[in-house]
């Protein structure tokens, strides 16, 4: 009797520990992320095949694991994700911080063109361009002002004969014949500058972002020294990265082209562009270590993360 309850004792025991090994593992390696890229990353272990994810209501997704590890990419939003993942009868919960959309991609396409467009002026012409455009800028803002002073004029005259309102009208009827003889006088001076404008639009056609950019994360530039990638939702650009191979930085021409078309890039949302060159300068300079990542770059509310591998040099935008 005794040797059957020992028995019994020793395959309880087993019975344990043959459960134990049974059981659903699924870890996750941070509960809560940050939003740092495009993209974030829920890394975690699991005895599954399998993990199961839901991004909200979304759709429900699986990935497979390989050597216990799995890892579920998640894109970032403007609003806080809940991410659900289970294996098995195991379950956790990631969430994932919002970020603040760097703009409309219409709005950053405009800048970011206009911005290469300039890049192949000399800066006399530059300077000559950006008065142009403020002149033209307040003759339509003073051609709008007239504008309703004149309706307001007609209105007070037709209710009534207000020579005050007459003597207005006398006085707007100058101002816009004022106005018109400058509005031909800024046609004349942008007429002289228009075959080297037409010329640089040549001269960046190629480098140009695309008309359009669909919902997702996709490429909008793509090339052996430039990869421009965007995390695009209803035509709203919430994430920008870019990446350039550490060998072109190495070459004077070909660095001053891309930090050109970087500082084109940070002015396009919002960003103060010589800030962030003299940042960035300063913070390569001071970490000429092995280290993956540099220290992070912020103007005007824009944070530039800066990583770098073996042979690429990656930069992420974001609000």
């Amino acid at each position: 009797m005794k040797k059957f309850s020992e028995l019994a004792l020793v395959l309880a025991s087993a019975a344990l520990l043959l459960t134990g090994c049974g059981r659903t593992k699924l870890t996750v390696s941070d509960h809560h992320l940050k939003a740092d890229g495009l993209a974030v990353v829920i890394k975690g272990e699991t005895n599954q095949k399998k993990v199961s994810y839901q991004i909200d209501d979304a759709a429900k997704k699986t990935v497979k694991a390989q050597n216990s590890a799995y890892t579920v990419m998640v894109p970032v939003q403007t609003s806080k994700q809940t991410v659900h993942l289970s294996a098995g009868a195991k379950k956790q919960t990631v969430t994932v911080d919002a970020v603040k959309s760097l703009g409309s991609y219409a709005k950053i396409k405009q800048a970011f063109d206009q911005g290469l467009v300039l890049t192949k002026l000399s800066a006399k012409d530059q300077q000559a361009l950006m008065g142009l455009q403020k002149q033209g800028q307040q003759l339509k803002a003073d051609q709008q002002k007239i504008a309703a002073k004149v309706a307001a004029d007609q209105k007070t005259i037709a209710q009534k004969q207000d020579p005050a309102a007459v003597a207005d009208l006398q006085k707007q009827a100058q101002a816009g014949a004022k106005l018109k003889a400058a509005a031909q006088k800024l046609q004349q001076q942008q007429a002289v500058l228009q075959p080297k404008l037409v010329q640089a639009q040549q001269a960046v056609k190629d480098q140009q972002l695309p008309a359009t950019a669909k919902d997702g994360i996709h490429n909008l530039q793509k090339n052996k020294e430039f990869l421009l990638r965007a995390n695009v939702d209803d035509q709203k650009v919430n994430a920008l990265a870019v990446a350039v191979p550490v060998k072109v930085m190495k070459n004077q021409a070909k660095a001053k082209d891309f930090v050109l078309k970087f500082s084109t890039l940070a002015a396009a949302v919002g960003a103060d562009p010589k800030d962030v060159l003299k940042q960035f300068k300063k913070n390569m300079n001071a970490d000429k270590s092995s280290q993956t990542t540099i220290k992070s770059i912020h103007s005007n509310g824009v944070t530039f993360s800066i990583g770098l591998s073996a042979d690429q040099l990656y930069i992420y935008l974001l609000k």
